[in-house]
């Protein structure tokens, strides 16, 4: 067995790991977008299921982000490859931030009352999930590719 193979072995559970979770996530996120999919309507269904979907999203990206602080991504990676270390600092730091996006259209998606609701109110808010959506689709694949990259400046 040479060198690369070995530093590929003892990385790849890393990897995998970290790709399932974010996997997981990503689950979740489709979620939320196929509710964006749909057609706003003003008996609530679309505001319902938004209402519902999103404190799962919440819970599970606070779990997820609270593991990646706590694992590998965030504190080893930095150190063995210290060329990762500010990609990787800036996106730790985008955790707290987009937590408290999350809560903001919770917030408001729960607050919105269909049935008083100007048009714009409704586009506005299918817009911040939009754009939740997206923001956090960005950050999941920039994590993504950190590890991806530091796994193949391991094994070559």
């Amino acid at each position: 067995m040479t060198t690369d193979d070995t530093a590929k072995r003892a990385d790849q559970p890393m990897v995998d790991s970290t790709l399932e979770e974010h996997r997981a996530c990503m689950d979740l996120v489709a979620d939320v977008e196929a509710c964006l999919d749909r057609e706003t309507d003003r008996e609530g269904r679309w505001i319902g299921d938004l209402v519902e979907k999103l404190p799962r999203l919440a819970e599970r990206m606070r779990e997820h982000f609270r593991s990646e602080e706590s694992g590998p991504m965030f504190a080893s990676l930095p150190v063995q490859y210290p060329h990762l270390a500010d990609r990787l600092a800036k996106l730790q730091s985008e955790h707290r931030t987009l937590l408290e996006t999350i809560d903001r259209v919770i917030q408001r998606a729960s607050a919105l009352n269909l049935e008083h609701a100007e048009r714009y109110e409704i586009r506005e808010l299918h817009a911040e999930v939009q754009l939740m959506i997206a923001t956090i689709r960005r950050h999941e694949a920039e994590e993504n590719e950190a590890v991806l990259a530091a796994h193949w400046d391991e094994v070559g």
